[in-house]
């Protein structure tokens, strides 16, 4: 395991609306429509990057990533179902991981990409290991950032109850979802969200923007609705991918967060030991928001990872 220095983040250094920009809506197999945009050249030889969110996020958490790789290599970016400017969330629409990941294969056969390296955060890191099961011959390379490969309401803040509180919220949403739904998004909207995420040290405060996290909370808010949100959730607890870890024969980076009380550290160490070629590489005092709070850290070991794992192959 390496340990690189912390630093703080930097703004985005370069503008790019320069560099050659695609999108479109891929059309899943159930009629949804999934919003995808791509950035960057078309004649290279590297690796296309495809991010995939964290639940309830937003793609404005890779805006570092794409700041910084999209000048030299396609970085794609997409809105989950029910998320941004994907179809909304509607009465019956299935959201379980498996259905994601053949979502992700839609939006890159939508995009062109036959091959590419799969990047995810929280959440993100399940799709693409189950992405990984359905079409291993499209991952060039993995990199899960503060996820893990399942039951993650299990361990949430190694707590053993953890489970049952999340059975509680969504046993609660599926009740009472509007009053649920109003309650929940006035919480986080509020003004104070931002401070008491700081005060709970459930962000890292003295390295997170606060313009970086009132993105993302504003697109929970406002961009889907909390009974949706614990649907997802619901059904990013039962999934596991444990069982095709051995299976998996693409080199991996896995980074994880010191503070990081959703995935908790040692999951991604368990992680890392499942799979056949995989690094894993500590963010020092980072959260589960260690993307948007360490981006300088977390892109010079995925910028290792590719130059040293991914490209000369």
């Amino acid at each position: 395991m390496s340990r690189p220095p912390s630093l703080h983040p930097s703004p985005p250094p370069l503008a790019l609306d320069a560099l050659p920009t695609r999108q479109g809506f891929a059309r899943c197999e159930d009629g949804v429509q999934a919003y995808w945009r791509i950035v960057g050249p078309n004649d290279t030889d590297k690796a296309p990057l495809v991010c995939c969110n964290g639940i309830g996020v937003g793609v404005s958490f890779w805006d570092y990533v794409l700041h910084r790789f999209a000048p030299e290599r396609p970085v794609l970016v997409w809105d989950y179902r029910g998320h941004g400017r994907s179809t909304p969330h509607r009465r019956g629409m299935t959201v379980t991981i498996p259905q994601l990941a053949r979502d992700l294969g839609q939006v890159c056969d939508d995009a062109g990409l036959e091959r590419a390296v799969f990047l995810g955060h929280s959440m993100g890191s399940q799709v693409v290991l189950e992405r990984n099961r359905q079409a291993p011959d499209q991952v060039a390379g993995l990199v899960s950032v503060l996820g893990t490969f399942g039951h993650p309401l299990d361990t949430f803040g190694d707590l053993s109850i953890s489970r049952q509180v999340f059975d509680l919220l969504i046993q609660a949403a599926k009740s009472w979802p509007r009053a649920f739904d109003w309650s929940s998004s006035a919480l986080v909207a509020s003004p104070i969200a931002f401070d008491a995420g700081r005060l709970l040290k459930l962000v890292d405060g003295k390295r997170i923007r606060r313009q970086d996290l009132r993105q993302y909370l504003h697109h929970l808010a406002s961009g889907i609705s909390f009974a949706f949100f614990f649907e997802m959730a619901e059904q990013m607890g039962e999934h596991t991918a444990r069982d095709i870890l051995p299976l998996i024969t693409a080199p991996a980076l896995v980074i994880a967060g010191e503070f990081d009380a959703f995935t908790p550290p040692h999951l991604a160490k368990e992680l890392a030991d499942g799979l056949a070629d995989a690094e894993l590489v500590m963010l020092d005092g980072a959260s589960h928001a260690g993307l948007i709070e360490q981006p300088g850290v977390m892109n010079d070991a995925i910028a290792r990872f590719l130059t040293t794992r991914v490209d000369p192959r």
